[in-house]
């Protein structure tokens, strides 16, 4: 994919950055952590809906990803919102993307039952 520093801080103009790409690649990191966790709960999602927000910040005199969002929506048949807030936690943080942005990267989860 073309990447550009346009991309990066300006108009996408139908090109891509890094921090895109690491947030696609969180997305779907986070998604098959979550899709595991609930199947080990004997409640496998019909569907999960995941989108990652990566936010890149001037700090200091370079630039960072200083935030990652992760929002879900879940159709989970059987599950309450309580069950689902826990599993969904506990995937944002354990896996593997997440792992790599602790201690750097700060990292949230919200999610809702379709």
């Amino acid at each position: 994919m073309e990447v550009s520093w346009s991309a990066r801080t300006e108009a996408s103009d139908g090109k891509t950055s890094p921090e895109e790409l690491l947030a696609a690649a969180h997305a779907a990191c986070y998604s098959m952590a979550l899709s595991a966790g609930l199947g080990r709960l004997q409640k496998p999602p019909t569907r999960l809906e995941v989108r990652a927000t990566a936010t890149f910040d001037k700090v200091g005199d370079g630039w960072k990803v200083t935030t990652m969002q992760l929002a879900v929506t879940g159709t989970v048949p059987g599950i309450t919102p309580a069950e689902f807030e826990t599993a969904a936690q506990a995937a944002g943080q354990g896996c593997p993307i997440s792992g790599a942005l602790k201690g750097n990267v700060a990292v949230s989860v919200t999610a809702k039952l379709a």
